[in-house]
This record gives structure tokens, C-alpha cells and sequence, in this order.
């Protein structure tokens, strides 16, 4: 889940490695306008993030100990959350880390650039000093609450929200100060008029259906989005539009919903997956199981290629981010794949192809989240996402051993057992992070949050076991985590009043609606959904369109007779197709400029493992079987 690299803008970020891509180490080095509060703030975060993690550990040695869970711990996680995600969120914010639609916006010339530029600087002003003024009369209210058990005042526990809205507007005024005057002029006297238009249409929307002021807002919500403005923000704008415009509701709601989409105590586990993640990348750790899986099937036909996808579905059960695993994965393995001469538009293509089937693989950020918003339990999700990703593995490495023979590459010299007990035990280690994570969750011995707590413990200790961490490994990985973390849960926070106000506006009724018009037929209503799945993933990147859709979609599934378990997984990879795919999927590229290849050429070896996983996918929703083997196996939904 990273910033959009347009096709256009290849030839400029190809030269940079991908992980330079993933890092933004690109970024001006001060990027708030002063080097002290750029270290002060990710210091603050990166504080939340260890604290937490501390306190998690704790309480699992307390209950390990004693049979009792320490019960403050859910108000500390409030802050912390609160901390990641509004100071994190901000900072990841001039440092061009927030997802963004740039499809558009490269194909304008260049001298209209720089005014969009301004224009999206303006306007995320607009919105971060609109917030923390809607915001500050629920903090005057909060001021005599204290929290029930630690009897902390809640003013505190809510105020990284408005540190984070003023940190926002700050870097905002920054990014325009460096800007030439006029764009900066002409994008504020255009952001001032589309203020002013909002301010005075109510009127016109008085006695309008609730269809033609969804219609607008729509409307509204993609023009901001091929604007360029940050997924997130436009997330908030548009519900914010659309209660002051209807007037249903105070538009005080956003900043609320937002402050309250943030918490949740299986949320922690998004920072705390993505720092051990982080950790087994920076640390080199992908290299043992590379070595393995080479070791077990390399000597197949396809070779290190197949060794591409299996080890894909292994590392995704670490990262629980699906770019950081080609990132990781492809840097690890480009050596090798040169060496024995793989064509590197194929290497991109089963890149990316396994990146998409690695979606459900747990811990998936988007699989916890979905367990957090929806009925279905995390574990019920865990168990599902197994076998329909084992399936789509199947179909890539079905995919590339059709086409070993007319791509060329050198399989590897069939390894011996003596080899194949070295490579294991060297490997064994990193493998039991994924195993133990796993085995914990569905165990019901701990809680994911827990699991990934002692996952980052876990992934630091082996790091230094390995001798593979610098001094500098603890920094330069909390560093990275604040952003990509904060980020995250931004997104997170930023599209939960938005599921509300679509769900206000009856949007799950009316496609209710619409399907049964069309015949009542669940096939109809999958194969609707799945299009539109895979067009919102491209529009909206995978995990805001999963926090959108999720709420809206799974209640209509139930209704049409799909299995909601089953559905979830197909709306996961449908997301995941489109996040992945051409012209928009940020995966993609990331992918080419891994494997140093041109767009253009890759495409041409993409396209065939795209229709594969497609197909898929369309077997995957026709079958329930896949999705809810294991997790009626495990007896937590019904044969």
C-alpha cells in the first residue's frame, strides 16, 4: 500500500531501487521545513509503537503468569493508536507516502502540474483546519471525562487527533511556501471557489432525493481523486460534502467518526505486523527461505520461477503487506533470476501475479481489518484465506511451467537431501515466525495483536542472531514503520465515516435492489460484484476500497445466498487484482522497477498471468469449498 506510480513517471523512478520506491528516501530531507521536528515526530510515533509494544508483552507474561490480563492496557492502546495514526499519518504526508491516483494527472502537460499540485496542497488545508475547528468543541466538552479505569482525561487520549489535523495544515502551508507564487495563487483562488460553492448549495439540495445528492457527492469524491488529492482526504471530504449538504447530520460527525475509526485494540496489530515485516526485510531474512524453497523445487521446470511464487506465499505470512513482499522478495531473488538468464518482464509478471495471490494469505492487513468491520471473526478469515490462495499459487506455477520452454532461464541442479537438510536448517528459524503467528491465532492462545507483538520481538532477536541487523536496524525500521503505519491507519480512520455515510444514504438497498431487479440470481450478483470490485481496486487501491465496500456488500451476499466467508475472499482478491493491475496497480510497478524492466515490456508477459489469476478467481467464487473448507473444518462456521 504505497504511493501510485503512473506508467509515465516509469523512466523516472526506474533508475531507484524498489525499495527507495517503497521508502521515499527520495524526499526532501526536511520535509516539515525543519530538521528538529522531523526527528521529534518520528520519534513520538516511533515512542507509541514501542511503548505499545511493551506493554503488549507485558500483559502476556502477566497472563501467562497469573491467569489475568492487565486492564489498562486498552486505554493505552488508544493513545498509542491515536498517536500512529494522526501524527503518523501526518508525517507520511509531505513525505508523499499517502496513496493517491496519478493516472490522470501524468497524462496532463506539464505546465498544468504544478498548479494541481498546489491546488491538492490548498485543499488538504481546507480539510485539516476544517476538521480540527469541528473538532475542538468536543474537546472543550471532554475536558471534566476522565477514562474508567486509569482515570486519564480523555481530552489527552484525543488529542494527537488535533496535533495531527495542525501538523497537516502546517506541512501543507510548507509544501505550497516552496512552490512558485502563481500556481500557489491561482490553486488557492480555486480552492477558495470550490469552498464557496459547497458553503452556498444546501439550498439547492433542499428538496433533492437522497439518489441525486449521492449522485453529486460521487461525482465529487472521483474529481478529487483524479485531482491527485490523497485517497484519505477525499475519503473525509466527500462525507463531510455530503451531511452538509443533505444537512442530515452535524458535519462535526467526520472528525468524530474519524478519531473513533482509529481505535480498536486489534488495530495495534497493523503497526506491529508491518514493523516485523520491515525488520525481516531490512535484516536479509527472506534469503534462507529463498534458498529452501530453490533447494525443495528449483529443479522444476520454470525453475527459480516457481521458487518466486512459493516463496512469495511463505513471506506473506510475515510482512502482511503484499508490496513490501515484492520488494523484499524480488530484491532477494534478482541475483539468482540474472544469473540463469530469467527474462525480467516474466520475473515482474509472476511478481505480480503472486503479489495478488498472496492477498489472503495471513496475517494480511486487509484480512485483520475486515475481521475488525465486519461479523466475521480474524480467525475464521485466517483460516479461509489458506487453501483460495494455495489454489491461485497453483495457477501461476501451472501459468509458468506452460511457459518455461519458450521463456528460457536455467532450472537449478536438483539439490540433494544433505543440501536440502542444510537449507532447512538455516531456513527453519525464519519459518517459524509465520508457523508461530499462525499456530497463535488460531489456537485462540493469543490474540493477534499479541501474536504480532511478539513477532516483532521474535524478528529483532533473529535479526541480531543472524548478524544481519546494523546498529542502526531499531531506527531505521521504527523510522519507516511511522510512516507506512501511520499511513495505513489514516486511511483506516479517514474511510469509516464514509462507510457510514453510504450506509445513511441506503447504497447497500439500492444495489440490493438493483440485483434483484437483474433476477435474484447469486452467479449475477458475483460476477457484478467482482467487476466492480476489481474497478474500485484500481481507482481506490485495496484497502480503501475494502473498508468502503466490506460493510456494504457482505450483508447483500447473505441475502443472495453466498456464503459471507466465501465472499470475503473473493472480494479481497477482486480488490487485489485491481491494486495489482495495470494502468493503476501501484504493485505492478513496483514489480518493474525490482526486476529493472520497462513497463511496456512486461506488460506484454503480464497479461497472460493476469487472465490466469482472473479465471481463477471466477473458480474461487463459483466454489465455495475453497474458502470454507478449513474454517468448517475448524467448526467455526457450518459444513
Amino acid at each position: 500500500m504505497k504511493p501510485t506510480v503512473a506508467p509515465q513517471d516509469y523512466e523516472e523512478v526506474l533508475p531507484l531501487e524498489a525499495e527507495e520506491i517503497l521508502h521515499h528516501d527520495h524526499v526532501p530531507a526536511r520535509w516539515s521545513g525543519a530538521a528538529w521536528l522531523d526527528k521529534t515526530l518520528e520519534w513520538v510515533v516511533g515512542a507509541a509503537i514501542l511503548a505499545e509494544l511493551v506493554v503488549i508483552l507485558l500483559n502476556i507474561t502477566v497472563r501467562v503468569i497469573t491467569g489475568d490480563s492487565v486492564l489498562w492496557t486498552q486505554e493505552v492502546s488508544e493513545i498509542a493508536l491515536l498517536t500512529i495514526a494522526f501524527i503518523g499519518g501526518a508525517i507520511a504526508y509531505p513525505k508523499g507516502a499517502h496513496m493517491s491516483v496519478q493516472a490522470l494527472i501524468m497524462r496532463l502537460p506539464a505546465t498544468w502540474k504544478p498548479y494541481l499540485a498546489a491546488l491538492v496542497d490548498w485543499l488538504v488545508f481546507v480539510m485539516s483546519a476544517g476538521a480540527l475547528a469541528l473538532f475542538v468543541p468536543t474537546l472543550v466538552q471532554q475536558l471534566e471525562e476522565k477514562t474508567p479505569i486509569l482515570q486519564l482525561p480523555v481530552f489527552w487520549v484525543n488529542m494527537p487527533f488535533s496535533v495531527g489535523m495542525v501538523l497537516i495544515a502546517w506541512f501543507a502551508l510548507v509544501k505550497l511556501r516552496r512552490q512558485p507564487w502563481r500556481p500557489a495563487a491561482v490553486g488557492a483562488g480555486i480552492a477558495a471557489a470550490l469552498v464557496a460553492v459547497v458553503l452556498v448549495s444546501p439550498p439547492l439540495f433542499y428538496y433533492a432525493s437522497p439518489n441525486v445528492l449521492l449522485v453529486v457527492v460521487l461525482v465529487a469524491l472521483f474529481g478529487l481523486l483524479f485531482l491527485g488529492l490523497p485517497i484519505a482526504f477525499v475519503l473525509a471530504l466527500a462525507s463531510g460534502i455530503y451531511l452538509y449538504l443533505g444537512g442530515i447530520s452535524d458535519v462535526s460527525a467526520i472528525p468524530i467518526g474519524m478519531a473513533s475509526g482509529a481505535k480498536g485494540f486489534v488495530l495495534l496489530a497493523i503497526p506491529f505486523f508491518i514493523l516485523a515485516g520491515t525488520v525481516m526485510n531490512s535484516a536479509g531474512l527472506t534469503l534462507p527461505l529463498a534458498k529452501l524453497v530453490d533447494a525443495l523445487i528449483g529443479h522444476l521446470r520454470g525453475g527459480l520461477l516457481q521458487v518466486v511464487v512459493v516463496t512469495m506465499y511463505i513471506f506473506s505470512g510475515i510482512s502482511g503487506s503484499k508490496v513490501a513482499d515484492v520488494a523484499a522478495v524480488g530484491t532477494t531473488m534478482r541475483g539468482m533470476l540474472e544469473e540463469r538468464k530469467y527474462p525480467r518482464g516474466e520475473v515482474v509478471a509472476v511478481l505480480s501475479a503472486s503479489a495478488i495471490m498472496g492477498e489472503t494469505i495471513p496475517p494480511s492487513i486487509v484480512l485483520l481489518i475486515l475481521g475488525s468491520i465486519t461479523t466475521i471473526s480474524t480467525t475464521t478469515l485466517f483460516l479461509a484465506g489458506f487453501v483460495p490462495a494455495a489454489f491461485l499459487a497453483l495457477v501461476v506455477m501451472a501459468m509458468v511451467f506452460l511457459r518455461a520452454r519458450k521463456q528460457g532461464g536455467v532450472p537449478s541442479a536438483k539439490a540433494t537431501w544433505r543440501a536440502r537438510g542444510s537449507a532447512t536448517f538455516f531456513a527453519l528459524p525464519t519459518l517459524l515466525l509465520p508457523v508461530g503467528m499462525v499456530v497463535g491465532i488460531l489456537s485462540g492462545f493469543a490474540t493477534p495483536t499479541e501474536v504480532s507483538s511478539v513477532a516483532v520481538a521474535y524478528a529483532f532477536v533473529l535479526a541480531a542472531a543472524y548478524r544481519r541487523g546494523s546498529r542502526r536496524l531499531l531506527g531505521d525500521t521504527l523510522r519507516e514503520t511511522t510512516t507506512t503505519a501511520g499511513m495505513v491507519l489514516f486511511i483506516i480512520a479517514a474511510a469509516s465515516p464514509l462507510a457510514q455515510t453510504l450506509a445513511l444514504a441506503g447504497v447497500s438497498q439500492q444495489i440490493h435492489d438493483l440485483m434483484s431487479g437483474l433476477g435474484d440470481s447469486p452467479i449475477l450478483f458475483m460476477l457484478f460484484t467482482v467487476v466492480l470490485l476489481v474497478i474500485m481496486g484500481q481507482l481506490l487501491e485495496g484497502l480503501p476500497a475494502v473498508l468502503i465496500f466490506a460493510p456494504l456488500l457482505l450483508p447483500i451476499a447473505t441475502d443472495f445466498g453466498v456464503n459471507p466467508v466465501q465472499y470475503a475472499m473473493v472480494l479481497i482478491i477482486s480488490m487485489g487484482i485491481g491494486s495489482f493491475a495495470p494502468p493503476a496497480g501501484v504493485g505492478f510497478y513496483v514489480a518493474c522497477a525490482t526486476a529493472r524492466e520497462t513497463v511496456e515490456n512486461s506488460l506484454k508477459h503480464f497479461w497472460p498471468y493476469l487472465v490466469a489469476v482472473f479465471v481463477g478467481l471466477l473458480v474461487l467464487a463459483a466454489v465455495p469449498w475453497f474458502s470454507t473448507f478449513l474454517p468448517a473444518l475448524a467448526g467455526l462456521i457450518p459444513f
